[in-house]
């Protein structure tokens, strides 16, 4: 059976996520989709407007066969970390190709740019961009436009194809790369009453107004809204000055990804409105606003330097299949190079402690009681 892998958040999914599956299937030519899904947390450095397990049924009955999720230590990590290891875990499911949205909608020039940035010239450009004080996505771009001009991938989806590309040229991964051209709404486009495919930030920012988005996402996915209130960063605001209140420069260094004096530049703003107002004040030309929430979001899960201490995926937690996923996971369970998980027990991998951690925190701000979800079997539809 050829598989196909595909890397997804779900935050919300909707008709342009449809689109995804339909034309990852049509194109790959696939038998088996499988998706690693970023779980209560989001890349962007937020919790998910919804939790993992309302996001797995979606995405089974949106299509895909098999759902296992990225660890959150993982996701809450730069494009180039948390492509490697979204990477890493469908090369250990065998994935054929990996299909991913993408705003040029060219393949050959993303791996036009991956190749550039494997070169030294490009890793001095990046050096010296950086030690100009200027944050590492900024020197990133500014190092490939020294090489592509107008043509370097600049979007969000291109800049993560680029990496997912040069994840696989690193890990000589066989799977092979394919873009599919997003259409119709841009990844930061507002919201067009005239289209059914909307971008999920617009989409978002409708759920948080209270506004219909029945036109935009499947039903299903509109019935668990009239269930459940989309989870916003701003519901722990008292609990991020409860925070800056206790830490000191010394215990907050402790937090991974602070460092090079973020621990004080952090303390120093601890009188704040909320969470937008907070993240708005630390951003920066050297701190982009997805560093300071990734940031900030490590030091409420309270995730140290030394809990991560590897990035190759140490395990694969299944959320959910169904039958065809089932019988593929089957046939390459015993090639599988890492422990798969389908239920948690008492002996638990670090990650996944931080895993069950990340759920309370989630269940606090939405007033859910899902941490009994991560105990139960896998889902099967």
């Amino acid at each position: 059976m050829k598989a196909a892998g595909m890397i997804v958040e779900y935050n919300p999914l909707h008709y342009g996520h449809i689109h995804h599956i339909e034309e990852t299937r049509r194109r790959s030519g696939a038998d088996i989709l499988i998706a690693v899904m970023s779980g209560n947390v989001v890349q962007r450095g937020e919790f998910s407007v919804i939790d993992k397990f309302e996001k797995t049924r979606w995405a089974l009955k949106a299509g895909i066969d098999l759902v296992v999720e990225l660890p959150g230590v993982f996701v809450l990590q730069n494009a180039d970390y948390f492509a490697r290891t979204s990477v890493a875990t469908l090369d250990a499911l065998q994935c054929d190709d990996l299909v991913f949205g993408s705003e040029c909608g060219s393949t050959q020039t993303l791996k036009t740019a991956a190749e550039i940035t494997r070169t030294d010239a490009y890793q001095s450009f990046l050096q010296k961009n950086m030690q100009e004080g200027k944050s590492y996505p900024t020197s990133a771009n500014d190092a490939l436009k020294t090489f592509l001009g107008e043509q370097t991938p600049a979007s969000p989806n291109d800049i993560l194809g680029v990496q997912y590309i040069e994840a696989i040229y690193q890990q000589e991964s066989p799977m092979k790369p394919l873009a599919i051209p997003r259409i119709e709404s841009g990844y930061y486009s507002p919201i067009d009453e005239k289209q059914a495919i909307q971008s999920a930030t617009a989409i978002r920012k409708h759920l948080f107004k209270g506004k219909d988005i029945s036109p935009y996402t499947p039903p299903y996915v509109q019935e668990s809204f009239k269930e459940k209130a989309p989870l916003s960063l701003h519901a722990y605001t008292p609990y991020m000055r409860y925070l800056l209140a206790s830490h000191s420069p010394r215990t907050l260094v402790r937090v991974f990804s602070f460092e090079e004096g973020l621990e004080n530049h952090v303390l120093k703003h601890h009188r704040f409105k909320d969470m937008n107002d907070l993240i708005k004040k630390l951003s920066s030309r050297r701190y982009t606003y997805a560093k300071i929430k990734r940031s900030l979001m490590h030091a409420l899960i309270h995730i140290e330097k030394n809990d991560i201490f590897t990035f190759s995926p140490p395990y694969i937690r299944l959320l959910g299949m169904n039958e065809q996923g089932r019988n593929y996971l089957n046939t390459i369970k015993k090639e599988v190079p890492v422990p798969i998980i389908s239920k948690l027990k008492r002996d638990k991998h670090p990650y996944l402690d931080i895993e069950l951690k990340i759920t309370k925190l989630h269940d606090l701000g939405t007033k859910e009681h899902t941490l009994r979800k991560e105990f139960d079997h896998v889902m099967i539809k």
